[in-house]
């Protein structure tokens, strides 16, 4: 059990950190401080617990129960108009919490004090978040099947490296750059650009996340090449947020 349990918590940060290095690479100007990112990077991993919580509170309902059985029992195959609500609301829970993740250590803070700051660390949060899924989601897949623990651990692990936290990275990124180009607006039209955000990044996640439920393995790669496409658009909106400058007039 300790050797299945080292698996995932390996299998769930490792990728994770190589993704958080290369994004904050995007801020090697004015880097932030280490703390901060850490400090964020854990309330994105506390907030799946949270998540789970509430997404298994959703499944209580009545009307939503049988969906969420659907979606869990890959041999029914049934995804109807229920189970994409079902998938609106997990989604619509996860980027709120991971909004909210980094709302409460830095939004306030004196160190959020430049727009690309929001891209750095909505999508810090999104990777605790990953970090934390990734461990439990490779936990339930080792305990399982111990006798192929190595190969079992790579193949889960990559697929998602590829899936998974790139899923979390955009959706989340999108919040963070409608927060990056509204930094210097009033407060209002900052609620309005992060509102926006927000609703694409639920819809974008929901999207990917039923794509990847519904399709088989000959399409999953053709999923994950539009995902690194997304990927790349993330790195352009980078540069968009990067030449945001505030002036007196628009505070």
């Amino acid at each position: 059990m300790t050797e299945i349990i080292l698996y995932a918590l390996l299998g769930g940060l490792v990728p994770v950190v190589i993704w958080l290095y290369f994004w904050l690479k995007e801020d090697h100007e004015r880097p932030e401080p280490l703390r901060r990112i850490a400090l964020v990077f854990i309330a994105g991993a506390l907030a799946v617990v949270v998540a789970y919580v509430l997404e298994r509170l959703w499944c209580q309902n009545a009307w939503l129960a049988t969906a969420c059985q659907n979606i869990g029992n890959s041999a029914t195959g049934h995804i109807g108009s229920r189970e994409k609500i079902v998938f609106l609301i997990w989604s619509a829970t996860e980027e709120v919490l991971k909004l909210f993740a980094a709302y409460i250590i830095i939004f306030n803070h004196p160190d959020f004090d430049e727009p690309v700051d929001a891209m750095i660390y909505l999508i810090t949060a999104a990777l605790g978040f990953a970090a934390l899924e990734n461990a439990f989601f490779l936990f339930d897949i080792l305990s399982r099947e111990p006798a192929n623990l190595g190969f079992t651990f790579l193949l889960t692990g990559n697929l998602r490296f590829l899936g998974a936290n790139i899923t979390h990275i955009i959706s989340s990124a999108v919040v963070g750059a409608m927060v990056g180009l509204s930094f210097c607006l009033s407060l209002g039209r900052r609620l309005l650009y992060t509102i926006i955000g927000l609703t694409t990044a639920i819809l974008l996640h929901a999207l990917f996340n039923l794509l990847i439920i519904t399709s088989d393995s000959g399409q999953i790669f053709k999923i994950f090449s539009l995902l690194w496409l997304f990927a790349i658009f993330i790195i352009l909106l980078f540069e968009r947020v990067k030449k945001v400058i505030c002036h007196q007039s628009n505070v």
